[in-house]
């Protein structure tokens, strides 16, 4: 039996380009990241993550990075002994850390942005300017259909540069202390 492929269904050959660029650019971003950090992963995204949302617990961090709640103390505390963030208690709940990234975190963070910005940037330097605004404009349309609340949209924003995306598709699903 013959599948026929309707109108409205993608075709198999953009199925399978759009899955080789998404794995493309993911492996280009992370060789980038990982000349400059090496432990990169889920590391880099706990610093972009931490730098986006400040205040955030670590439970907040272990469910938007996917993480075991252990996972992510130890995650957190390697961060904190590299001297990338700092924690506070909350003063609402005891039980309860709040984390920022110190000084040096910032730094980091926004080195390995530019890293992440460059190399996919760099990719891009040879498709045409109308060519760029049509990807922009699937990327949004793409984008927001990854997310159906504050947490999945964070998950899928957790190398974001914040700065470089006005009116983000995932600022409809709130903020991170709505989960």
């Amino acid at each position: 039996m013959s599948h026929t492929l309707k109108k409205s269904e993608p075709s198999d050959r953009l199925v399978n380009l759009f899955a080789a660029l998404a794995q493309g650019v993911t492996d280009r971003v992370k060789g980038a990241i990982f000349e400059a950090f090496p432990s990169g992963g889920e590391t880099v995204a706990a610093l972009v993550v931490i730098g986006h949302q400040p205040g955030m617990s670590i439970d907040q961090v272990s469910k938007i990075l996917r993480l075991s709640h252990a996972g992510a103390v130890r995650l957190i505390d390697r961060l904190i002994g590299q001297g990338l963030v700092g924690k506070r208690l909350s003063a609402a709940d005891r039980r309860m850390m709040h984390l920022n990234l110190t000084a040096d975190g910032n730094k980091e963070r926004e080195k390995l942005l530019a890293l992440r910005n460059a190399s996919v940037a760099d990719l891009l330097q040879g498709v045409s300017v109308e060519d760029r605004e049509l990807l922009e404009r699937l990327s949004e349309s793409i984008l927001s259909r990854l997310a159906c609340d504050a947490l999945s949209a964070l998950t899928t924003c957790r190398f974001c540069d914040e700065k470089k995306c006005t009116s983000c598709p995932m600022e409809a699903f709130g903020p991170v202390a709505t989960f």
